[in-house]
């Protein structure tokens, strides 16, 4: 049986196969190829994958993310610090060596990241095997080129303890050349490539030398303000600001309702045939955003099922 190649990222992770000449990366039992690199523990049970990263609003205390930015690594190391500044769930220090705190209700435990991403491994274990349908044992791993020596064994040891037998830990901008074939089919002259990888967290940009099929770093350098999570939160953050033009419509709409008198929801909204009421318990309001920014409400009598519609052009809109 081959070995499998196993990308442990800081906020996913996959696994490959070598097949028809080419790596194919093999999908997990939910169809997807990368698998979320979350854990969530519970009383009797830890969840691996995309049920532990949909269940992170409701059991963040106890959902371990990015485990990957602080294995090998001690309690005073400027990573680990902000980690433990950044994570849900409480990272404290056990004798010098990183802990998280999990508390299932009756008891409080400590574990290791160590053994964190051993579920992760296993889980990618898991994945190979039901793909390939037999036993998998030996397996490549890629490792971050700025990794330490503490960081790869920590990496290893908790490959290992999954069941993997480790054969080598390859450079993540070399593992890319090796899978795309680049400097395998041309064994004579060199050349220079350079290799952009665009993670969860980082983007990282490296040059490498080809030379008779051998691979060499030059040069590289990694950005951890641009990756995916920062392109989402500035997505979030531009949407909100669009939906703050329309706030102050939303927000006096609010208020006239809490007034409970429809004479005050007329300044809105004429519902004509309607006959005014002192309260609007049988006044059903219906609020639509449409897509070109403008309000959309809908009032209905409940009594008579009669209704009137208007749309309320807001700053969104009209920008």
């Amino acid at each position: 049986m081959a070995a499998i190649g196993v990308h442990f990222g800081y906020t996913c992770a996959c696994v490959a196969v070598f097949k028809d000449g080419r790596a194919d990366v093999v999908a997990n039992d939910a169809g997807d190829r990368v698998t979320p690199a979350v854990v969530a523990y519970r009383d009797t049970e830890q969840i691996v994958g995309i049920a532990a990263k949909q269940g992170r609003i409701r059991n963040a205390t106890n959902t371990v993310v990015k485990v990957k930015q602080i294995l090998g690594r001690c309690y005073d190391d400027p990573d680990a610090q902000t980690h433990r500044e950044e994570s849900k769930c409480i990272v404290v220090n056990k004798s010098d060596l990183l802990r998280y705190e999990i508390d299932t209700g009756e008891t409080t435990k400590y574990v290791s990241p160590e053994d964190v991403a051993k579920l992760i491994f296993h889980k990618m274990k898991e994945t190979a095997q039901s793909a390939l349908g037999s036993d998998v044992k030996d397996a490549v791993i890629t490792v971050p080129f700025e990794f330490g020596e503490m960081q790869k064994n920590a990496l290893r040891q908790a490959a290992e303890s999954a069941g993997f037998n480790v054969l080598r830990l390859i450079h993540e901008p070399t593992a890319a050349l090796l899978a795309y074939g680049i400097g395998q089919d041309s064994l004579l002259g060199k050349s220079h490539v350079l290799v952009y990888k665009l993670g969860g967290t980082s983007l990282s940009v490296t040059i490498l030398e080809v030379n008779s099929g051998m691979y060499r770093v030059l040069a590289t350098q990694t950005d951890h303000r641009t990756g995916g999570e920062s392109f989402t939160h500035e997505l979030s953050q531009h949407l909100a600001a669009e939906f703050k033009k329309s706030v102050d419509v939303l927000r006096l709409f609010a208020v006239a309702k809490q007034l409970h008198t429809f004479q005050n929801l007329k300044s809105f909204i004429v519902l004509r045939d309607l006959e005014p009421k002192e309260e609007l318990h049988d006044i059903v309001t219906v609020l639509t955003m449409k897509r070109d920014g403008s309000l959309h409400v809908t009032c209905t009598e409940q009594s008579s099922g009669r209704s009137e519609a208007i749309t309320i052009e807001t700053a969104a809109a009209a920008s």
